[in-house]
């Protein structure tokens, strides 16, 4: 309609909006905010950062923790041994109580309204079936921990139009014999699956075209279907893929794909992976035989890229030609030389993470980037020289150690620092091959989540 509504116009004026119009194309990266949680004791931003750091709550009287988040991202909090899946909304706001109810089964609530249900057994089936029309519109995410019952499956059907969309989880082999039959009721935004199940095949995928969230394991064969069955992806998760030799991952089909995270990984090349020219966001987290990044030079557009715990990355060079980046996650290996540099390269940058920089001497670089707002730190307190000086930050994570340690300073660095919300953070480590879908050991998240990996 508006070039026709324009077609008388000049040439060189034609010239000029093509220009315009070609510019703004690209749908821009949602903004980073601040989210401020009660009634967690742990959360993390699987999207950007894995399991690898998160925020925890610092003491009893201080019970709120805090995350950087984007419209779209998956978010994982943990209240004891309670779970709660939740993907940012700006709708929601980002200050965000939370609330559990375990009469039967587990529920969760978000700002006091119904967010997230397990469906676990029969007391966790017979809550389900008592849900009201209203509640059921609230539910964002359904987390499914056992079989579907044939009883279950006509009062789905009877709510099919409001549970269509929201997220679901499915863990184990639950429901395994009815995949196709539950996803044509949700038809899900967001899918949690692990290596036990697979995607429908292409001629059965209609029920996946409003994904725009995949979190998957990676030794699957569902990784070869996604072009062709999640035709409106934005968001993939992929844990824990091992490339047999010559094998690829292939996504250049995945036209809307923005943000790609890929964990835990044992691949050695990114040459192994066909990006999208869509792709804004690469997060590479934990991947500890990834070497060669070069192929980093074909993704100008990148927005946003994490290098968290790779360890064994060979050259910065090719960050060099990233003029684009807004968030930088730097690889443990970064010299301080190399962090000087980027920094003063990047002067853009919004967020940094520096998790197991062991050679980074302190933040001195840090005081040229006017626009950081974020800067998550697994350090130690000798390195932090100088971060009393960043008065432009808005959200600074710290381990839970350096809390710890040096409870003075931290009262110190919050007075120098007034406008700046200051939290503890861990990881949560339960062994190499855990997927966050099965928690077996939740229980263990008690003795951890204070404690630096």
């Amino acid at each position: 309609m508006i070039m026709k509504a324009i077609r008388s116009i000049r040439f060189p004026v034609w010239i000029a909006l093509g220009v315009v119009m070609a510019g703004c194309s690209d749908t821009p990266n949602p903004r980073i905010d601040m989210i401020q949680i009660e009634g967690v004791s742990w959360a993390c931003n699987v999207t950007t950062s894995y399991i690898v750091f998160g925020s925890s709550v610092e003491t009893d009287e201080h019970k709120e923790i805090a995350i950087s988040a984007s419209e779209g991202d998956l978010l994982y909090m943990l209240q004891d041994d309670l779970q709660f899946y939740y993907r940012y909304s700006p709708e929601n706001g980002n200050r965000i109580a939370v609330t559990f109810d375990t009469l039967q089964g587990v529920s969760a609530y978000l700002n006091g309204h119904l967010s997230y249900m397990e469906l676990s057994g029969p007391a966790s089936l017979d809550a389900f079936k008592e849900l009201t029309g209203p509640e059921i519109e609230q539910l964002s995410a359904l987390h499914v921990k056992s079989s579907i019952t044939d009883d279950l499956f006509p009062i789905l059907q009877q709510h099919e139009t409001s549970l269509q969309g929201i997220g679901i989880i499915l863990e184990g082999d639950a429901g395994m014999e009815n995949l196709h039959d539950l996803l044509s009721i949700f038809r899900p935004r967001f899918l949690v699956i692990d290596d036990s199940w697979g995607l429908p095949d292409p001629e059965e995928s209609q029920c996946l075209s409003n994904l725009e969230l995949l979190w998957i394991e990676g030794n699957v064969p569902a990784l070869a279907k996604l072009a062709s069955c999640c035709t409106n992806l934005e968001s993939l998760i992929v844990a824990q893929w091992e490339p047999e030799p010559g094998e690829l991952l292939p996504l250049e089909g995945l036209k809307k794909l923005q943000t790609f995270t890929l964990a835990e990984s044992g691949l050695t090349s990114l040459s192994v992976v066909e990006f999208p020219e869509s792709l804004r966001n690469l997060y590479l987290i934990s991947c500890d035989t990834l070497s060669d990044i070069n192929t980093l030079v074909d993704l100008k557009s990148l927005n946003r890229l994490a290098l968290t715990q790779c360890s064994r990355v060979q050259s910065m060079d090719v960050l060099r030609t990233m003029a684009n980046l807004q968030w930088l996650s730097f690889p443990p290996n970064i010299s301080h030389q190399e962090f000087t540099e980027l920094t003063g390269r990047f002067r853009q940058l919004e967020g940094v993470e520096l998790i197991d920089c062991w050679e980074i001497e302190d933040l001195a670089p840090l005081q040229h980037l006017p626009e950081l707002k974020t800067l998550v730190l697994q350090l130690e307190k000798e390195q932090l020289r100088m971060l009393d000086s960043l008065e432009q930050l808005k959200l600074v994570i710290l381990t839970s150690e350096v809390f710890e340690d040096n409870p003075e300073w931290i009262k110190e660095l919050r007075a120098s620092l007034p406008n700046t919300t200051i939290v503890p953070g861990s990881g949560l480590c339960l062994g190499s091959g855990w997927l966050l879908l099965v928690l077996p050991f939740i229980l263990i998240f008690r003795y951890f989540f204070r404690r630096k990996i």
